[in-house]
């Protein structure tokens, strides 16, 4: 646009009755509806009356949710991305819940409405604010799938697991179901002997004689069968003794095929040691990387935010733009954790040592002093802190949640990384829109 224009992205604008009704009954018929995103960071939402060629000169006509006819220069516009409009409406109402109305109520009142709408995604993020402001919703629980055992919501998963139940090939069982699984896909006979035979190798490796640590190292260092991937892991990955545990990184990688695939991303995201995890990383390979990049997104949905960050790095490497979309969800993740306080009615100090900070939300009223609690705001307290008791008070105390939303700047980098694209930072809604329109060709 040129002249007078040039002062705004709109050259005219004309609201009719039609043009309203017509936007009600799109949103009520489900059709879809596009989004621009201007060079500015503005946004215009509704319906483009022309198809967009992106070529030099061109205007973009869109009649916008309020029912104006909107021309912008292309020049202007940095993404063309096409959505459902009950996905707009919902934009437009989850930012009026979070600047004006964010409470339990707000929250599950849009919770509900993305319910009968089908939206489950944007239903379960609103309910897991619900419960994080008011941890005890039943209704919110509920529609998390959570189950109250003991006076403790949990999950699906934490309540399989205190019922001593292992997820294996998409249901739950017990170890002993498991293992006897395992053992008849590798077949019995191997699975015994394999057993057997790695279980003495380890013993000599933790024995004091030097000569037969050497021993029983080469000899697991010699494996190349891929029925050994079990034994490995049961007997090696529960030592205790990080040079153990590094010897089984080396001998998952020594064996070809995908099956260590599974444990060497384990190891990569989840042992304490440090040399470990880049042991088990070197193992992976690049020609396998491919066969870790589903584990490495699974890790992203993880309660440790530290597994979290690692698998994006893994993700990063692996080069898969399949992970795109679980990366964008990644970039600000939330983190649940039980947390000793002293009773509410007594006053009380804080200590740093190693731990997660407290979400104001959760922590006030809860015994936390305001000036902890801006201490963790401006990262003061990169351990986290104790909350103990007055000295003259009672020993009083009480188990709170403590919820954490953390941005993940390992998971940005990854993203950048495998877009190229610099992105709008730990904003998910621009990387959405941004990944929609280059899936659609629009980028």
């Amino acid at each position: 646009m040129t002249g007078g224009s040039d002062r705004s992205i709109v050259r005219g604008a004309t609201c009719r009755v039609a043009a309203v009704a017509w936007t009600l009954s799109s949103l009520a018929n489900g059709l879809s509806a596009d989004v621009i995103r201007l060079e500015n960071g503005g946004e215009l939402r509704g319906e483009l009356l022309r198809a967009v060629t992106r070529t030099p000169g061109e205007t973009i006509v869109m009649r916008t949710l309020a029912g104006s006819r909107v021309e912008v220069s292309g020049e202007r516009v940095v993404l063309v991305a096409r959505r459902p409009l009950k996905v707009e409406e919902y934009e437009l109402r989850a930012e009026r819940v979070a600047t004006e109305s964010d409470t339990a109520e707000g929250h599950w009142e849009l919770a509900e409405w993305c319910r009968k709408r089908r939206l489950p995604d944007q239903r379960r993020g609103h309910l897991e604010r619900v419960v994080s402001l008011d941890p005890r919703h039943k209704q919110a629980h509920y529609g998390l799938g959570h189950t109250l055992r003991d006076g403790k919501w949990m999950t699906r998963e934490e309540f399989m697991e205190s019922r001593g139940l292992v997820r294996f090939r998409g249901r739950y069982m017990t170890p002993q179901q498991r293992d006897d699984l395992q053992a008849n896909t590798i077949g019995a006979t191997a699975y015994r002997k394999w057993f057997s035979q790695i279980r003495i190798w380890h013993k000599w490796m933790k024995t004091r004689d030097p000569v037969q640590q050497a021993r029983g190292r080469d000899e697991l260092l010699g494996i190349s069968d891929p029925a050994t991937v079990v034994p490995l892991v049961r007997i090696l990955g529960r030592d205790d003794v990080p040079t153990i545990r590094e010897v089984l990184a080396r001998v998952l990688g020594g064996i070809s095929g995908p099956a260590p695939v599974g444990p060497l991303v384990e190891l990569t995201l989840r042992d304490t040691s440090y040399a470990v995890r880049g042991t088990a990383r070197n193992a992976i390979g690049s020609n396998r990387l491919g066969a870790a990049v589903p584990f490495a997104i699974a890790a992203l949905g993880d309660r440790s935010n530290e597994v979290v960050r690692r698998a994006a790095v893994l993700l990063g490497q692996c080069g898969d733009l399949a992970a795109v979309p679980h990366l964008i969800a990644a970039l600000v993740t939330r983190h649940v954790h039980r947390v000793r306080v002293p009773g509410s009615r007594h006053p009380s100090f804080a200590v740093a040592r190693d731990g997660t900070p407290v979400h104001p939300a959760v922590a006030q009223g809860f015994g936390v002093p305001p000036e902890v609690i801006r201490g963790m705001q401006a990262g003061r307290f990169p351990f986290g802190v104790v909350i103990l008791p007055s000295q003259f008070s009672e020993r009083e105390t009480q188990v709170i949640s403590v919820v954490v939303d953390r941005e993940n700047p390992e998971v940005l980098a990854a993203l950048k990384k495998l877009t190229k694209h610099d992105g709008p930072g730990y904003n998910r809604r621009p990387w959405k829109l941004w990944w929609l329109a280059f899936q659609q060709g629009s980028q």
